[in-house]
């Protein structure tokens, strides 16, 4: 290898991590030049307390049954069920990472118990498996982690939390929420659907379930605790305290009116399974920057082309092939209201795992009257919306204008407060659908 070579290469490495360490953006935010972030989530996410991503080096996090990306993260405890976790980091070399896990309560507050107590195996689990991809402009490295092997399994029901860290540094990476289920008992669930005038004639959605009882069960006024969740968002799980213990055997449960979901919630939908002039919704595309730079034509609000009857509440589905692509994706708004001067207008999605975060807030634009923001993002194809952080809080319906007619995806858990372990064992849970 020649040294003219050997410089060219250098001079790319360094032209890739300078362009991660403080690429471009919309926002002007740019990326931290530490990997960590100090940003504070706003009330109202969709991801549980405690769920972050603190490192700007990590991509397309995903948590889910093996072989199955849109599937819920969701265990059956003492079978040969696995969860997979994979993601990206925007770097060439290896790195050396640890894997963590806590036991919660169904609030997601810690349930005190030791770890021996939840998990029995090492008490150091790494990760191992990471691939360099062949895809280039930037490169990145693919780590996977199945999950319970012979290094760790679980022994108890209930809420964990997953959390990745570099085992070299101690530096936080992101965690993620999984569940652990003892699957006792049934679950039979349906749903309610309502017009609801007061709120622009939005649809309404209550769901109530039926659930038989195992034996062990002797007072489930007391003992039990119902929950729902509406479409994977787990930080927005809702207690059903609508509750009849009147028949022997089983147990009907139900949302109060008031807490109803909404059951015609909207998403957005990014077809980006090619990187090219013709890919769906592609106003332009510069493959010479780097990372390659895709324009999105404008998204505006109560134009409902663009918008899909989704497959389901989540579509996500990322490339996972090693020569899968990022690019610098360019998304422009067109709200049919003013944005108040106090608020801030934010992207989130499947590809950012529907978290707030400063990277993905968008600028008003005067001369083209557009709001703006842009990120890297993996080829796939992804759900996303756009929503309002006011006084600290997320308003992610604000912005829907369409009230598109889809299919909403509902998780129904049954956690049982055991009297003589002192802790919540997560009975059963079901997942079901309802069309608006």
């Amino acid at each position: 290898m020649t040294d003219a070579t050997i410089y060219k290469r250098l001079l790319f490495t360094a032209l890739i991590f300078g362009l991660f360490g403080c690429g471009s953006s919309e926002n002007g935010s740019g990326n931290g030049t530490n990997g960590q972030s100090s940003y504070t989530p706003p009330a109202g996410q969709v991801t549980v307390p405690g769920q972050l991503t603190a490192s700007d080096r990590v991509f397309s996090v995903n948590l889910n049954r093996k072989g199955n990306l849109q599937s819920a993260p969701v265990l059956r405890i003492n079978s040969n069920q696995q969860l997979r976790l994979s993601f990206d980091l925007l770097e060439i070399e290896a790195r050396q990472l640890r894997v963590t896990f806590t036991h919660h309560n169904p609030d997601w507050s810690p349930s005190g118990l030791a770890e021996d107590f939840y998990k029995d195996g090492f008490y150091n689990l790494n990760i191992n498996e990471s691939r360099l991809s062949r895809a280039e402009r930037p490169r990145y490295r693919r780590y996977t982690y199945d999950f319970p092997n012979d290094n760790i399994r679980f022994l108890v029901s209930g809420n964990y939390m997953l959390r990745v860290e570099d085992a070299g540094s101690g530096d936080f990476l992101f965690s993620m929420p999984l569940f652990v289920t003892e699957n006792e008992g049934t679950i039979r669930s349906e749903v309610e659907t309502r017009t609801v005038p007061r709120r622009n004639s939005r649809i309404s959605h209550r769901p109530r379930s039926t659930y038989d009882l195992p034996s062990f069960v002797e007072t489930p006024q007391f003992d039990l605790q119902f929950y729902y969740v509406q479409n994977q968002f787990w930080g927005r799980s809702r207690q059903a305290k609508e509750i009849d213990t009147s028949r022997e055997g089983n147990v009907l449960f139900e949302l109060r009116a008031e807490e109803a979901f909404t059951g015609d919630y909207e998403f957005q939908f990014l077809n980006m399974t090619q990187l090219s002039q013709q890919a769906p919704g592609v106003l332009e595309y510069r493959p010479a920057e780097i990372p390659p730079r895709i324009v999105l034509f404008d998204d505006t609000q109560g134009f409902t082309a663009s918008r899909k009857q989704l497959p389901g509440s989540r579509i996500n589905n990322p490339d996972t092939s090693l020569a899968a692509r990022y690019a610098n994706v360019y998304f422009s708004f067109n709200p049919s209201r003013a944005i108040p001067d106090n608020a801030g207008l934010y992207l989130f999605g499947d590809f950012n795992n529907w978290a707030i975060e400063s990277r993905f807030e968008l600028n008003y634009h005067p001369e083209t009257d557009r709001w703006r923001t842009n990120g890297f993002i993996k080829t796939g194809t992804y759900a996303y919306k756009y929503v309002l952080v006011e006084n600290n809080r997320i308003d992610d319906l604000a912005l829907d204008d369409s009230f598109t007619r889809g299919l909403q995806e509902y998780h129904a858990f049954v956690y049982f407060r055991d009297p003589d372990r002192f802790y919540y064992r997560l009975l059963q849970i079901n997942n079901f659908f309802k069309n608006s």
